[in-house]
């Protein structure tokens, strides 16, 4: 007997309320089989509706087949008893076979139709088809989202759904939504204000300038007491609408609701699949249930990222999380721009504590911030990366973060390619050029790097402090001193209207004139940096010109009591104890001067008072806590101790060569001058673009306090053993570094052009 004979025998067996009541399992397993099937296989949302109008349309079929063939009137031939001709014509008209074959035809029809729709879909056939599977649009194509036009009454509504759209529409892989801070660099360059509303003209504008190929413009209108939205994707140079799309919403607080589904559909509309769309966290969930929260949000997007207002923008971020504490992005934003470190741990806690509540772009940011920023977990901050980028190849939050934390762990090769990656995506944005650039100098490709400082003086074009700035660093990598020097002076001092570029400029032209040797043109430099920043009100400015003296004071001119004496003066100028104080005063910084001069006990009290002070989940991200560690151990005579200090400063930094000549120097006190020689000769001889820098409170150790250093050591280190050849290699290069140094620095020089001529005196 086949399974549809035994199917229907076992039928004929049940009574009315037994059949209805499997047909209600059956129905149930059907239903659950294809919302499965649609969200697995990305089928469109109508599959489930027919399959549920079928099973709706089959239950009084199966009821009338039911009461015709199961009754105790019926007799085993199938003959009805006489009188009832038209229930015998309705049971040869309603059989089981007849009921069953069409259940599974209609259902299998259904399946047909969908797996139709899907494919002329993803094949762009017909109305069905996507605009990226027509070729409309490019995968990943980036497009202008316009500020929608508010025809209500409420001037609040823009705002919010503009960011409401942006923020779910955001979620998608398929397609890149211009981000309002990009923005706001072309219309600066378009000579525009950068707060100016972004109309549907202006949007046009925009994107036909930057070569993007659409832009999405919203509207929302009101009738009676219901909103009507709508969106329209439209082609940037044609002008041709490419999807109008609307939605209503019957109250305010169902906006949010209506923005979503106005976004999926035009998600959907673009080309990106059903399965991707379903799986990210409705908006009301990721976003806020609070209105108010979210126009405070929105202003706040607006003033951080368009108006550069950071004061602003922190304090209607805190406005919005007071109405929604549960406001995921409020949290992680607050974590990017808060001024205060742990204010940033607290925020980024709080958001990773609501990471469920973020999109799923957002929560892979989170995280990564999080387990970099708050647990200090590289490895893990890195998975998190590289998971959001294996979704959105081309975030820029992904590409940034992850070429950082590749930075520090100095994999240049993975270096390049996001960087790389990440301008030619972002080519108006400065941040990709440096790390490409200085990847490209640590892979010995030099000409790359030029070029690729070229591409981007001619995408940032203008004075540009900022590639100036890198330019000279690269002069300066390659042993070019006096480009450097000419590049560094139009890039910050001359060539910048910034107060915060002119003293970056002062603190770098102090850095190469400090490495060359000219101890009194980088002290005024750092002076005049200094003075720029306490016209601005930065916190101890003047410090920072007395820690810079003090240190030039222990590494080139040998004199700790010199050193000591200018930071007990700077000290009483600048008391510790002054609860006036605009900021933390920096403990380590003197700690590391004092032990360095021989005041470890005065160090170990700084040291303390930053402990006291700081938060202590701040203290472990300290990498330079190690570097006094290693200071106070010298100081003492504990050297094999301080090695392993310099050794974890050098790990948790990621800068293997600016413990170097630290290192070196605590080999040479324990009596293995073949390390120390070999730390000297690595720093000497590694291609690094960071060699010269502007830091202010020196805690980035790098040419202007070690390559003089290491030339003089390396030099007598060589002739110590008897090696001529490369003594006079190095005493060459100090000669050339120093030729133009301070009188006081020139006995050196001296002695080693004599050193020179007495171990090759037949050159």
């Amino acid at each position: 007997m086949s399974r549809l004979k035994q199917a229907i025998h076992e039928i004929h067996r049940r009574s009315l309320w037994q059949v209805l009541l499997v047909y209600l399992g059956v129905s149930w397993g059907i239903l659950e089989a294809v919302a499965l099937f649609r969200d697995e296989f990305g089928l469109p949302d109508w599959l489930f509706s027919g399959a549920f109008v079928l099973v709706v349309a089959g239950f009084p079929i199966i009821a009338l087949t039911a009461l015709l063939h199961i009754s105790d009137a019926s007799d085993a031939t199938g003959e009805a008893p006489d009188g009832e001709p038209a229930r015998l014509s309705a049971r040869k008209l309603f059989t089981w076979r007849k009921v069953l074959i069409g259940g599974a035809l209609a259902l299998a029809l259904l399946a047909a139709v969908a797996s139709g729709y899907t494919a002329m879909r993803v094949l762009g056939i017909g109305p069905a088809g996507s605009l990226i599977a027509k070729g409309v649009l490019e995968e990943r194509e980036r497009i202008v989202l316009a500020d929608f036009e508010n025809l209500t009454d409420d001037s609040l509504l823009s705002l919010i759904l503009t960011e409401a759209f942006r923020v779910d529409i955001a979620q998608s892989p398929v397609v890149s939504v211009v981000d309002p801070v990009y923005l706001a660099a072309v219309l600066e360059r378009m000579e525009r204000e950068p707060e100016t509303v972004l109309d549907f003209g202006l949007a046009r504008e925009v994107a036909i300038r930057e070569g993007w190929p659409a832009v999405i413009a919203g509207e929302i209108g009101a009738v009676g007491g219901s909103y009507l939205l709508s969106v329209r994707l439209v082609a940037a140079e044609s002008g041709a609408e490419l999807a109008s799309l609307g939605e209503t919403a019957d109250e305010k607080n169902e906006l949010l609701s209506a923005i979503e589904r106005l976004s999926r559909k035009m998600r959907a509309r673009i080309g990106e699949s059903l399965k991707t769309i379903r799986a990210n966290e409705p908006l009301a969930a990721v976003t806020t249930a609070s209105l108010d929260a979210l126009y405070l949000y929105s202003r706040a997007i607006r003033a951080l990222e368009v108006e550069g207002d950071i004061e602003t923008g922190v304090a209607l971020l805190e406005e919005a999380l007071a109405f929604d504490s549960t406001f995921a992005m409020a949290w992680r934003r607050l974590g990017l721009r808060t001024p205060s470190r742990s204010g940033r741990i607290d925020a980024f806690t709080g958001a990773f504590e609501l990471r469920h509540r973020l999109t799923d772009r957002e929560r892979y940011i989170t995280m990564g911030t999080y387990y970099w920023e708050v647990t200090y977990e590289r490895e893990k901050a890195i998975a998190a990366f590289r998971a959001l980028l294996d979704v959105y190849p081309d975030d820029y939050d992904g590409l940034n973060s992850l070429a950082y934390l590749y930075e520090l762990q100095e994999d240049n090769q993975r270096v390049l390619e996001l960087s790389k990656r990440q301008v030619e995506l972002y080519p108006n944005r400065f941040s990709g050029y440096g790390p490409m650039a200085a990847a490209q100098v640590a892979l010995g490709q030099w000409a790359e790097a030029e070029l690729t400082l070229d591409a981007g003086a001619e995408a940032l074009p203008g004075t540009n402090p900022q590639i100036d700035g890198l330019r000279a660093l690269l002069a300066w990598a390659r042993g070019d001193y006096e480009a450097a020097q000419v590049l560094a002076a139009g890039a910050g001092v001359e060539g910048s209207l910034d107060w915060r570029w002119r003293a970056a400029g002062n603190y770098l032209l102090a850095a190469i004139a400090l490495t060359r040797g000219q101890l009194a043109a980088a002290e005024r430099h750092v002076i005049d940096a200094a003075a720029i920043d306490e016209e601005q009100n930065v916190p101890f400015a003047g410090l920072i010109a007395t820690l810079h003296s003090a240190r030039i004071d222990l590494v080139y001119r040998g004199d700790p009591t010199g050193a000591v004496h200018r930071l007990d003066e700077a000290l009483e100028r600048f008391p510790l104890d002054d609860t006036n104080r605009p900021d933390r005063p920096p403990y380590l910084n003197l700690a590391v001067l004092y032990a360095w001069a021989g005041e470890p006990d005065r160090a170990k009290e700084l040291v303390g008072m930053w402990e006291a002070e700081v938060d202590p989940r701040i203290q472990r991200r300290v990498s330079f806590r190690d570097a006094v560690r290693g200071r106070i151990a010298m100081a003492e005579g504990r050297f094999e101790e301080a090695i392993e200090a310099y050794r974890a400063w050098e790990r948790n930094m990621g800068c293997s060569l600016c413990a170097l000549s630290w290192l070196a120097d605590a080999y040479e006190r324990v009596g293995v001058s073949d390390s120390a020689l070999a730390m000297y000769e690595r720093y000497v001889t590694t291609p690094w673009m960071w060699r010269i820098n502007n830091d202010r409170w020196q805690s980035f150790n790098n040419d202007k306090w070690q390559l003089g250093v290491a030339y003089e050591r390396l030099s007598q280190l060589y002739e110590a053993r008897g090696d001529a050849d490369n003594a006079v290699l190095y005493y060459g290069h100090l000669v050339e570094l120093w030729k133009d140094a301070d009188p006081e620095l020139q006995p050196r020089v001296e002695a080693a052009r004599r050193a020179i001529e007495a171990l090759s005196p037949d050159r």
